[in-house]
Formats: C-alpha cells, sequence, structure tokens
C-alpha cells in the first residue's frame, strides 16, 4: 500500500501576494527607491521590515495610493 505523504501543492493560499522590492515598489509608485526606503522607514507607506530589507506589497501600495489620491484631490466646497 503506497503512502501519499508528500501533498505538496504548487498553488499559493488565496490571501498570499509576493513582497516586491524598494525598486519595484519605486517603479510602481513612480519615486526614486531611496525616497520609497525613507517613506518605509518614516511609516508614511506601508511597508514589511524583514532584518535589514525593506518589502512591499502592491495591493498595500496601490490602496495607500488611492486614499492619498482621495485626500488631496477633494473638490472645494
Amino acid at each position: 500500500m503506497k503512502r501519499d505523504t508528500d501533498r505538496r501543492t504548487t498553488e499559493a493560499p488565496p490571501s498570499w501576494e509576493p513582497l516586491q522590492t524598494p525598486l519595484e515598489a519605486a517603479r510602481f509608485l513612480r519615486l526614486h527607491p531611496k525616497t520609497v526606503v525613507r517613506m518605509a522607514r518614516n511609516k508614511t507607506i506601508p511597508a514589511i521590515r524583514l532584518g535589514k530589507h525593506w518589502r512591499f506589497r502592491f495591493s498595500d501600495l496601490s490602496a495607500w495610493a488611492a486614499n492619498e489620491l482621495q485626500l488631496h484631490c477633494q473638490p472645494d466646497e
């Protein structure tokens, strides 16, 4: 009788999202990578610190950018 002990799948869980480097985040936000790292350090943008490395989720950056746009582009009443 053969056991099915190796049940690994290549599918990622639905909530899993790859983390992006400061360079990738900078390209997405159209900023310099050092600016992105500085903003992460100052907690201006959502970021994750893994040891000495900063990582970013595109979904978090996209939500942050949409919120910033909404806050700063309100029509005057």
